[in-house]
């Protein structure tokens, strides 16, 4: 499926703007890609692979020989959330791991299954998968996909939606935004403004309700 924007996503050469740097070797490449879509019954799902090769042959003790560009990890998840965010369901695969044990932990993923993916998620993800109960990588990989999800909210919110189709929730009350990073500080033009916007919108909604003019 070609997705407008993914080839910037895809382009590892492109689109740098940083300083030209001093000779070097490439080592290595790790990449977490998130997709989010949204579903005919208006649900969400999240899918998210998580990628490390080595640009170079070596000697693995468990895999033999592994060519330049081989993934040393490749894990693969899939949420589906329903429109209350909760985990509906849950698909793992490790396509590549280091060593051929990793991918017996793969069943203890759909413990997230009936959790929210909002906040307080990564806490109770944690609780589920500690220690010799989970993965690293794939726990990277989750924490991705909960920041991930917060966009997938909104852009499903601004999304072009099928006629019949419940309106999306909003992802984040904006009390939540204020001071949540700079762009959102409080005294910034950014706050201002959607305070602004907000407190309108109430009194409109308020003038509304008491039969005033809205």
């Amino acid at each position: 499926m070609a997705v407008p924007g993914e080839s910037l996503h895809s382009d590892l050469e492109g689109g740098w703007i940083l300083p030209e740097p001093a000779p070097r070797t490439a080592i290595h490449t790790r990449s977490i890609v998130c997709r989010s879509f949204r579903r005919d019954d208006g649900g969400l799902d999240l899918d998210g692979r998580f990628i490390d090769t080595r640009a170079f042959a070596y000697d693995s003790d468990w895999r033999g020989l592994c060519p330049p560009g081989s993934a040393l990890h490749q894990m693969q998840l899939r949420l589906s959330l329903d429109r209350e965010r909760r985990i509906q369901a849950l698909v793992s695969a490790m396509p590549a791991t280091p060593y051929t044990s990793c991918a017996g932990v793969n069943p203890n993923f759909q413990r997230l299954v009936g959790l929210s993916i909002g906040r307080g998620f990564r806490k109770a993800m944690r609780e589920r998968l500690d220690g010799a109960e989970g993965c690293t990588h794939v726990i990277a990989l989750l924490d991705a996909l909960a920041a991930a999800a917060v966009q997938a909210m909104a852009s499903n919110a601004h999304a072009t939606r099928t006629a019949g189709l419940p309106q999306a929730p909003r992802a984040l009350k904006l009390e939540a935004l204020i001071d949540s990073c700079h762009g959102f500080r409080a005294d910034g033009p950014v706050a201002q403004r959607m305070l602004a916007e907000q407190a309108a919108a109430e009194a409109a909604a308020a003038a509304k309700a008491a039969g005033g003019p809205g």
